[in-house]
């Protein structure tokens, strides 16, 4: 029987990083298990420990690794480690972080003699196709590599030159070729309290929107599952499921009408069992009433996301694989917020063409639309990507940057010994329309976005401001003067961000290697000192220990914007500070669950946050004022003690959380405003 390990790595040293289930080398097993059969004895891994453990005991014949941007270097430490000890046993890659030019696929394969083979594209007819090519010569790597077989969708180096095997063509029928791992057990496993379940309702284009915003050429290049197999898969899923998040691998889910049943058939569960507690998706953009009535059954329980980039059209102009479909996304944005549906979109600094006034527009237009989060990132250089090739490197004047990524990073135990390893990033910190003052203000701007904006971490402040026809963008460019302020309460955090970003960025790979193989460099990464991804710890250490701060600055920009107006009189103002009060109560010290705050307050707050703050609250003035209690309720406690038990209580932990959680922080996280009832003898705590 031959031995095959299965392994989509993620780093844990710091924190699970890619939390979710290994479902991809699980469509893969499964294929194999159907057309293999009893010839083959498989294991699934996801966690360093674990298959460490089992190279401890077992020497596969077949030794198979995912490659992502946030785990190749462990991935081939894993394959080096195998090889020196068994250079016998065959190692296998396949994922997208690979290059696309033939000439850098070459030197790729040729700088990781570790790799026997790597499967380019889909990998379950790919990796079946080269099983039974080397079944023909015994399991004997060399000697199939010498041979100079083309076998499809597999790349390989031969007598210092690359074979490339033709591309396989894509997968049609996804049900009757690829059985599900979940019903066959495959990831029973991976049922634990750190990685979130994900699933696949179709297979989708290879290519990005921007080729087909009708929405006819993606149909006609993608795959979907039945329904019934996607209803049995999260059934399968819900009685084992551990962790509160359910994530939908589909590129555009809600492309096609049999994805409203879907949300029906999860809006039922969640009905029921409490589970998913969240979606995590990336929707059809140019399906807007279907997402409309998608948002409308799941509620508060969707996360929709879109990947922006930039407003700016010489932006995009210079980004052919943009996911961008702008009027699309903006009528999503309405239709998530008139259902209560968190919506997030992505942005990326420094693209080429961006400026610093194009990246402030870009953010503020997607918060004037109605999108309630933007997640900011740097440009990464990825390999094969067209904008990392030399014209473009040339043509826009990058000046990079080498760090390594955040947590993707530590020191593993491998056969007895060992071993330590980080991932390494390329980011672009300027362009020829970028320089340097004006990035270092963006990042800045960016951190003021995460502090102030997602997560709807000052939303009661923001509806408030709407209510009067003033737009989010205009409270935050207030807010930004306000926390840029040198001697300001904040102040600190955005000087550690620039200062932390200098330490962590050098000139090359060499050098980052050179500063990683000093003796204790690793323990200062492993300590907190090093490999953070700074905006997301100063917007968590700015939640836990700074929030009276964030909701008293946002205060006065709001005063001060209805102030220049005319619309502020004494009852507003009474408003803004009773509020601000409420805010503090439901925001602060959040991961004190038993935490009870009573407060005395002028106006109906119940039915204020009933209505999601979203009125004039001068008619809501109660004269002579009543109590409300400010508390979790028992089911945001029973949540919470779950994403706790996932992503720990530390600062970057809860910066993990936020991150891959806030477009539903207001439900799940903030204290809710009730009435309170006779209170004779209990203390009020203060705020």
């Amino acid at each position: 029987m031959v031995a095959i390990s299965f392994a989509d790595l993620t780093h844990t040293c710091v924190a699970v990083e890619a939390n979710n289930n290994p479902l991809a080398v699980g469509y893969i097993a499964a294929y194999c298990r159907i057309h293999l059969g009893d010839a083959i004895d498989m294991r699934l891994f996801k966690y360093p420990a674990a298959l460490a453990e089992y190279l401890n005991t077992t020497t596969p014949t077949i030794a198979c690794f995912t490659n992502y941007m946030w785990n190749e270097r462990l991935a081939c430490l894993f394959a080096r480690q195998i090889k020196q000890r068994h250079p016998e046993t065959v190692v296998v890659m396949g994922g997208p972080n690979y290059p696309v030019d033939v000439s850098e696929q070459q030197r790729y394969l040729q700088n990781h003699p570790e790799i026997d083979f790597f499967v380019d594209g889909e990998g379950e007819l790919a990796f079946v196709g080269l099983f039974r090519a080397l079944e023909e010569v015994n399991f004997n790597a060399r000697r199939l590599r010498a041979s100079g077989q083309r076998i499809p969708s597999v790349h390989y180096i031969a007598g210092g030159q690359l074979v490339r095997g033709d591309q396989l063509p894509r997968n049609l029928d996804l049900d009757a070729t690829l059985p599900s791992p979940y019903t066959m057990g495959l990831l029973d496993e991976f049922f634990d309290e750190r990685l979130t379940p994900m699933i696949q309702g179709s297979r989708g284009c290879p290519y990005s929107c921007t080729f087909c915003h009708d929405g006819i050429a993606y149909m006609n290049k993608t795959r979907a599952f039945s329904t019934e197999r996607v209803k049995e898969e999260l059934v399968y899923i819900g009685r084992r499921v551990k962790t509160p998040t359910l994530q939908l691998a589909d590129l555009n889910w809600g492309m096609f009408p049999a994805d409203i049943l879907i949300a029906d058939f999860i809006a039922d569960i969640r009905r029921r069992t409490g589970w998913p507690r969240n979606v995590m998706v990336s929707t059809a953009k140019n399906q807007k009433d279907r997402m409309v009535e998608m948002t409308t059954i799941l509620g508060d329980a969707l996360q929709v996301g879109a990947s922006v980039q930039s407003t700016d059209p010489e932006v995009l102009r210079n980004i052919k694989r943009s996911n961008l479909s702008l009027d699309a996304i903006l009528k999503m944005a309405k239709g998530a917020a008139a259902n209560g549906t968190g919506s997030f979109t992505e942005i990326i600094l420094g693209l080429p063409g961006d400026t610093k006034e194009k990246h402030f527009k870009s953010v503020f237009d997607m918060l004037d639309a109605g999108i309630q989060d933007s997640r900011l990132f740097q440009f990464i250089l990825l390999p094969g990507t067209e904008a990392n090739d030399l014209a473009s490197r040339e043509r826009y004047q990058y000046r990079t940057g080498f760090r390594v990524l955040a947590r993707c990073f530590g020191r593993y135990e491998m056969y007895g010994e060992n071993q330590e390893v980080a991932e390494v990033q390329e980011i672009c910190r300027g362009t020829n329309t970028m320089p340097d003052e004006d990035y270092a203000e963006c990042r800045a701007f960016d951190l003021t976005i995460s502090i102030f904006n997602n997560g709807g971490v000052l939303k009661e402040l923001m509806r408030l401001a709407e209510a009067f026809d003033i737009k989010r963008s205009v409270i935050l460019a207030r807010i930004h003067r306000l926390a840029r302020a040198p001697k300001g309460p904040l102040a600190p955090l955005y000087e550690e961000l620039q200062r932390s970003e200098g330490e962590n960025f050098f000139s090359s790979r060499e050098e980052v290697d050179a500063f990683l193989a000093r003796e204790g460099t690793m323990d200062a990464y492993l300590q907190g000192q090093y490999g953070i991804n700074h905006i997301y710890r100063a917007r968590s250490t700015a939640l836990l220990h700074f929030y009276s701060d964030i909701a008293c600055v946002a205060g006065s920009a709001v005063t001060d914007e209805l102030r220049d107006r005319g619309i502020l009189d004494g009852t507003l103002q009474l408003y803004i500070d009773e509020l601000v009060s409420v805010m503090i109560a439901r925001k602060s010290q959040v991961t004190d669950l038993d935490r009870i705050v009573n407060l005395q307050l002028h106006f109906d707050f119940g039915e204020l946050h009933r209505m999601d703050y979203s009125v004039d609250p001068r008619p809501f003035r109660i004269a002579d004022g009543r109590r409300f209690t400010i508390a979790h309720s028992d089911a945001q406690r029973a949540d919470l003690r779950k994403y706790f038990a996932q992503y720990g209580h530390s600062v970057d932990g809860i910066g993990q959380f936020l991150q891959r959680n806030d477009s539903h922080l207001s439900v799940v996280l903030y204290r809710q405003v009730r009435y309170a009832g006779p209170l004779a003898g209990v203390d009020t705590a203060a705020a």
